[in-house]
């Protein structure tokens, strides 16, 4: 019968139902009946379909994290982040003083980690916004963008995202990057005519930001994490003028514009991404920044459910997704390098492309899951309710699936590729494991 084929059913052992009692009971397995049966099924790579698709952008608006740099997968292709942000003043009525003259411009951002080869250099170059970056009806998304002007820095450097730089012959204790920026900014603000600097707001009007990029790396690159809000941050000129030699910092603080950037071309993959194919489906993918998302859908479950010719009561689903490492389409897949994330979120798709919430996921994450497991590999949700809803709709209900997503893609560049439902290994195939109940009418 194609249900014996596709869902192995059997009576747990003693060992197993002892083991039941410490699932949470948020599914109604407390209300079973004495006399009713706690079955266990596997569905596996013949009730799970797969696809891959690109995410078409994501909110990056005051991100907790600034990305920048240029990172060569061989999987994922080419990968290129940027970031706009608004710069204001520290003090009102900024006076540059008689004589004023730059003596040199840095900025300064604190490191909040990277992903990728910090042995590869990087070239940052940061550009002046023309375009006003302020509205309450603007939306800022990670394919948003705003027209830039003059050049005022072109850096290249090694990131040192755990070494500790010196400012002013003083240790600071945390790392830094120190980009030069042209003298030519610092002319532009003490020669300013206007009343630029007579207010913030004035100010911020005046000089509308600052866009910073990255050149294509030669090598596989890497991504920079920065926080902008640290006080370590800033944009310092340097100057002096007939009385003093001094510097003044233009800081970046929560109130101000501050956006992501993602670009990516999955072209240049050394072992290409199969996109929208069910067919394909060995392997799949997840990538932050606005990059790739994985969509699993289970069509034969609630069919299953009603052969079963009784009510079928779910005490448990867990979803289970097991990382794929060493060669993938012929290419190995540095994990080392190109690190797992830390959590995923898996969501219940919609028709447009959109998502809601699972209720599993409103229990809390300690019961819902989605972290790392580095010690197995694996990735595992409990999706008890979603699987039970899906049940009582019945076979004829439409179902979109679920999407699996990373956690924190607005400010993170993580990727992982895991065991799909046809992958050649078979033993760390993507798996439901559904524990429940039969309960007569």
């Amino acid at each position: 019968m194609k249900t014996k084929r596709s869902l192995l059913v059997a009576l747990l052992v003693l060992t197993t139902f002892a083991g039941c009692k410490k699932v949470p009971q948020h599914i109604g397995d407390s209300l079973q009946p004495e006399s009713s049966f706690i079955h266990v099924a596997f569905s596996g790579n013949q009730n799970i379909t797969s696809d891959v698709s690109r995410i078409d952008s994501l909110s990056t608006k005051s991100a907790t994290l600034s990305l920048v740099g240029d990172l060569n997968d061989p999987h994922f292709g080419n990968s290129n982040l940027s970031f706009y942000s608004e710069i204001g003043l520290t003090s009102n009525s900024l006076q540059w003083g008689e004589g004023a003259t730059t003596d040199s411009v840095v900025l300064q951002l604190l490191y909040a980690g990277y992903y990728g080869d910090t042995l590869s250099p990087l070239t940052i170059k940061l550009h002046e916004v023309t375009e006003s970056m302020s509205g309450d009806s603007m939306t800022y998304y990670s394919n948003t963008s705003f027209e830039v002007g003059d050049e005022f820095a072109n850096y290249t450097f090694y990131p040192r995202p755990r070494t500790r730089m010196k400012l002013d012959n003083d240790t600071i204790g945390v790392a830094v990057v120190q980009i030069p920026i042209d003298n030519a900014l610092g002319d532009k603000f003490i020669n300013d005519e206007t009343t630029g600097f007579s207010s913030n707001d004035a100010f911020m009007d005046y000089f509308k930001g600052i866009r910073l990029t990255c050149e294509a790396s030669a090598g596989t690159g890497s991504i920079c994490y920065f926080n902008l809000l640290n006080t370590n941050s800033f944009l310092r000129v340097y100057y002096h003028n007939n009385f003093d030699t001094t510097f003044y910092d233009f800081n970046i603080s929560d109130k101000y514009v501050r956006f992501n950037h993602f670009e990516h071309d999955y072209n240049t993959a050394q072992a290409p991404i199969s996109f929208n194919d069910t067919t394909f489906n060995e392997y799949l993918y997840v990538q932050s920044s606005a990059g790739v998302r994985s969509r699993i859908q289970f069509p034969e479950l609630a069919q299953w459910a009603e052969d079963q010719n009784t009510n079928v009561l779910i005490n448990e689903a867990k979803l289970t997704l097991t990382g794929a490492n060493g060669l993938i389409n012929g290419v190995n897949n540095d994990t080392a390098l190109f690190s797992q994330p830390i959590q995923l979120v898996v969501v219940k798709a919609k028709e447009d492309g959109s998502y809601s919430l699972l209720p599993d996921q409103l229990v809390g994450t300690n019961y819902f899951g989605g972290y790392y497991d580095p010690d197995t590999d694996q990735v595992w949700f409990r999706i008890s309710e979603y699987v039970q809803d899906l049940i009582l709709a019945g076979p004829d209900a439409e179902d979109h699936g679920l999407y699996i997503y990373t956690y924190s893609g607005a400010f993170n560049a993580k990727r992982w590729i895991f065991h799909g439902p046809n992958s050649p290994d078979t033993t760390n195939r993507i798996k439901l494991e559904i524990i429940y109940s039969q309960i007569d009418d």
